[in-house]
């Protein structure tokens, strides 16, 4: 192939906003009763995913994100500690997010623990607009959970999402870390052996 025509096929790529706004779509046209079994089955899936020692960092749903509130009642059912994101000079940390922990508006208008203290998790679960079948995850825009990655390799790294967020192929940018896992309303998917 002619650099020039290379060059062609890169330029007509849809480009990280193009794909956000079409994912964003898609997830908002489930309907409610969707977004419930979608929710149950998850928790399900991640159940048998999750340690009795684990520190489980979840996200507090928004934009027709997947509900974590069956599994984190799951969790504190028995006894599984559950953190929560929080924004603290641009910089994404976990608190602890106990059942009658007082919330509050963070950065972006995001709920988040107003009190907790500060936890690193072992499994954090992933918000994401796409993903695609190598492990990559189109999030937000904000950069926000690729550099907690990067700075706690370690971390099981597992989105969330509708099957209908799944992505033929998404744009990489070399900043981007790649999940370890993804789970749907249709099971757990591993990349890499990562998972």
């Amino acid at each position: 192939m002619e650099s020039g025509t290379a060059a062609a096929v890169c330029a007509d790529a849809p480009s990280k906003a193009t794909f956000r706004r079409w994912y964003r779509r898609k997830r908002r046209t489930l309907s409610a009763e969707q977004q419930r079994c979608h929710a149950e089955a998850v928790a399900r899936a991640l159940w048998a995913h999750i340690r009795p020692a684990d520190i489980v960092a979840v996200y507090i749903r928004m934009d027709g994100e997947i509900d974590l509130a069956p599994l984190v009642a799951r969790c504190r059912r028995r006894g599984v500690a559950v953190a929560a994101p929080t924004l603290a000079d641009g910089n994404l940390r976990f608190a602890a997010y106990a059942a009658d922990e007082p919330m509050r508006r963070g950065r972006y208008g995001m709920l988040e623990p107003a009190n907790a203290a500060p936890v690193r998790p072992a499994l954090v679960l992933t918000p994401l607009v796409a993903f695609d079948e190598r492990g990559n995850r189109l999030g937000m825009g904000g950069g926000h959970y690729d550099r907690y990655f990067a700075e706690h390799p370690k971390a099981r790294r597992v989105g969330v999402a509708h099957e209908c967020q799944l992505a033929p192929a998404l744009p990489v940018d070399p900043w981007d870390v790649p999940l370890t896992a993804v789970v749907t309303e249709q099971g757990w998917r591993a990349f890499g052996g990562r998972g």
